[in-house]
Order: structure tokens, then C-alpha cells, then sequence
């Protein structure tokens, strides 16, 4: 049996990263953070997240 996928909301990711939930927006809409978008919503994967964090080599200013 596979492990459930971990989904986090925008304030999720915000928190986090310990960045403002605008930073996430914007990265994500730049497609520098993966994301989905669910109806009006977008959704983040929390393994996707913590591997883009590893792998970027960028400083999100807050």
C-alpha cells in the first residue's frame, strides 16, 4: 500500500517556509514552487515542496 499524499494549503507552505503566504503565491505563479490548482485554489504537495527547497538555489525574501 502506497502512503497518502501529504497536500498543504498556500498558508500551509507559507508557514513552513516561514515566509509571507503572498511569497508563495508569487513563486508559485512565476512556477518556481510546484503547485496544482483545485478550482480557485491552488494545492502543494508537502514531498514536492521540501524537495524544490533542497533543489532551489534562490532566497525567497520575504
Amino acid at each position: 500500500m502506497t502512503d497518502p499524499i501529504e497536500v498543504l494549503t498556500a498558508d500551509e507552505v507559507a508557514k513552513l517556509l516561514r515566509v509571507d503566504r503572498k511569497t508563495v503565491y508569487e513563486a508559485a505563479q512565476r512556477g518556481e514552487l510546484p503547485h496544482r490548482r483545485l478550482g480557485r485554489r491552488l494545492i502543494f504537495e508537502r514531498g514536492s515542496v521540501l524537495r524544490w527547497l533542497r533543489q532551489a538555489d534562490v532566497t525567497i525574501a520575504q
